[in-house]
């Protein structure tokens, strides 16, 4: 791929941003797309997690921090079987702890080449979470090559916080999915895993929904590392997040059929005690890419 192109991506992805075209950010990498969470993780509702209260997720939910974020992407990992040749793109997210609920903006802007072309992916999650995680609503718009490839709205509802629900579509239409008991929506997802890291609580299992998908949902097993030094804040990008608490967390995502001995992928990454996520390595076996914090702006809380 030519400096050119490269260039083309990174400026509409600050365009996108709102931001000025400055230094690049984003280097050439091999990466297949995936969505993340506010801050890319999946918690526990198993026997074997450590359950936290009502009370206790109040008190994580009101730490969680609203911010926008920009990654940029690096090879952590290439193996001699993967056929692709380059990626340039980068990450952007925008989460919004609000009086109603919690707003999740994230978007992917990737082109790759391969020998058989290139490919520019443009993909849109928008979602809301409702205070009680029990009702989470999404749209998701992936394009390619300028051309719509797929598109999914609708709704999902729990019966109660961590019990069995069901999603349903808008678009397509006429479908429905089934959500089992212990089921979670990303932000419950976020309080759960930091309440469980602040107890010493280390293995963790869940199915997960988060608006990627009208075929199923997600089973993830993690572990959570041990507490990292508390963060210094000593250069003006992890500024914001002085004397916060952090972990490293590893997580493995399977798909619902259950049916598989060896994860689709794997994230790893540094989770901080207010939400935000640095140092995140997707894992796909054959290959593997860094997302660095680039760009993080802590916006305030509205008052309610």
């Amino acid at each position: 791929m030519s400096a050119v192109a490269r260039l083309r991506i990174l400026f509409l992805l600050l365009a996108l941003l709102g931001l000025p075209a400055g230094p690049i950010l984003v280097a050439p990498v091999l990466v297949a797309p995936v969505l993340v969470t506010p801050v890319l993780v999946t918690v526990a509702f198993a026997a074997n997690a450590r359950a936290a209260d009502a009370g206790q997720l109040d008190e994580i939910a009101r730490g969680l921090v609203s911010h926008r974020a920009l990654y940029s992407l690096s090879v952590a990992k290439l193996d001699a079987r993967n056929y692709r040749n380059g990626i340039a793109g980068g990450l952007s997210l925008e989460f919004v702890n609000a009086c109603d609920g919690y707003v999740l903006n994230q978007r992917f802007l990737i082109e790759t080449s391969t020998e058989d072309g290139t490919l520019l992916n443009n993909m849109v999650l928008n979602s809301w979470e409702s205070l009680d995680g029990q009702r989470f609503r999404f749209q998701m718009k992936d394009e390619v090559n300028g051309d719509l490839d797929q598109e999914l709205a609708g709704e999902g509802m729990l019966k109660g916080r961590g019990e069995s629900g069901l999603v349903r579509f808008t678009q397509p239409e006429d479908t429905e999915l089934a959500l089992p008991a212990g089921t979670a929506f990303p932000t419950e997802h976020t309080m759960r895993l930091i309440s469980l890291a602040r107890t010493g609580g280390n293995w963790l299992h869940a199915a997960v929904y988060d608006g990627a998908s009208a075929e199923g949902y997600s089973e993830v097993g993690g572990f959570i590392g041990g507490e990292l030094p508390v963060e210094k804040g000593d250069t003006p990008l992890l500024a914001p997040l002085k004397g916060q608490r952090s972990w490293r967390v590893r997580l493995a995502y399977f798909t619902s059929d259950k049916s598989q001995d060896t994860p689709d992928y794997e994230i790893a990454y540094r989770l901080f005690e207010n939400g935000v996520a640095d140092d995140i390595v997707f894992d796909y076996g054959d290959y593997a890419i860094r997302a660095s914090l680039r760009l993080l702006e802590i916006k305030p809380r509205d008052p309610c």
